[in-house]
């Protein structure tokens, strides 16, 4: 989570304490005449012991704002596996621990800004083979403009360089065996084993996603609940795993009669994902006209056939353990039940 609140509205003493330390640089041009003028913040001068916050001055040419960012569940609890779907307790617990960290009376939670949040779900499979599956997958699946690309190790970005929404996929055991082998976190042995399970979705909601809403005058950051959170989620990953699962040919065209609205509409979709079974995706778009394309894919996915299925060219195996992105596990002993 990021949050920031500009400097002109924090109390006199911290505003005092920032601008002694600030830096500034300008820029002329040939004849001596200035060009631009900028501040930063010395932050070697003015180092806090606080493991976990990053804070900073960030401006934007007029007007200047002190940035704090952390993970909630980090601060709060040690690790980042779990952590609460409150927005305003979780940005709460950023500004108490940067009040500390500062040493300085900071408004409340409410009163900040939020610039960035990365909203997190774990789904338990049978075993680390499973998540590596699922994630070679998923390297496989492209969900409309959201284009998969390999980040290193197990991990699977989504439009890695958006400001507006970006999306990963990877494989928690390892990750959180990598973090306590360099000491950044204090975890026990059958954490990680049962961490070696756990697919891991993070939804990042950028800069531009949250300046939209307040542009858009949509209500405040702090009153979206942790439902709201989990569907934002959800429709985000949705187009990768299918809403059910599809076990033959014959329930699917059933279930496109329900959807596509005639029994003809539904017999040329059923045609168009034999011909995506025998001539690949590309080529199956390749060979009819784009609405056509379109309208097809369309009741495909109502039907419940996911991105995943349709690049893949089958019905996603890995699916039928525990890829529910509806049921998420929220706790240690939900990951033991499932195992």
């Amino acid at each position: 989570m990021t949050l920031r609140h500009p400097l002109e509205g924090l109390p006199g003493a911290i505003r005092s304490r920032l601008n002694e330390h600030m830096t500034h640089v300008s820029c002329c041009n040939a004849v001596g005449e200035l060009m631009w003028h900028k501040q930063g913040l010395d932050i070697d001068s003015l180092r806090s012991d606080s493991p976990g916050l990053m804070w900073q001055i960030q401006g934007n040419g007029t007007e200047y704002f002190l940035t704090l960012g952390a993970s909630p569940a980090s601060l709060e609890w040690g690790l980042n596996v779990f952590g609460s779907g409150d927005q305003k307790h979780c940005a709460e617990i950023v500004v108490s621990h940067a009040r500390k960290a500062l040493g300085a009376i900071l408004p409340a939670a409410g009163h900040w800004e939020l610039c960035r949040e990365d909203i997190t779900q774990n789904y338990a499979l049978p075993g680390p083979s499973e998540v590596k599956a699922a994630l070679r997958m998923m390297m496989q699946t492209e969900g409309g403009r959201r284009k998969p690309c390999a980040m290193g190790g197990d991990t699977v970005g989504y439009n890695t360089g958006s400001d507006l929404r970006k999306g990963k996929a990877y494989h928690k055991g390892p990750q959180l065996a990598y973090l306590k082998k360099r000491g950044a976190v204090d975890v026990e042995d059958w954490e990680i084993a049962l961490a070696d399970n756990l697919l891991r979705l993070e939804l990042t909601l950028g800069a531009r996603f949250w300046r939209r809403r307040r542009e858009a005058k949509e209500k405040h950051w702090s009153s979206i609940t942790e439902s709201e959170l989990d569907a934002m989620h959800l429709e985000y990953f949705g187009r990768f795993f299918g809403a059910v699962e599809v076990a033959d040919m014959g329930i699917l065209l059933e279930r496109l009669e329900k959807v596509a609205g005639s029994p003809g509409k539904a017999l040329s979709a059923h045609r168009t994902w034999a011909l995506v079974k025998a001539v690949g995706y590309d080529n199956a778009r390749e060979s009819m006209p784009r609405t056509t394309w379109f309208r097809h894919l369309k009741a495909l996915r109502d039907a419940g056939v996911s991105d995943a299925d349709l690049c893949a060219g089958q019905i996603v195996p890995f699916r039928r353990h525990v890829v529910l992105l509806a049921e998420p596990v929220r706790c240690w002993e939900d990951v033991r039940r499932a195992a």
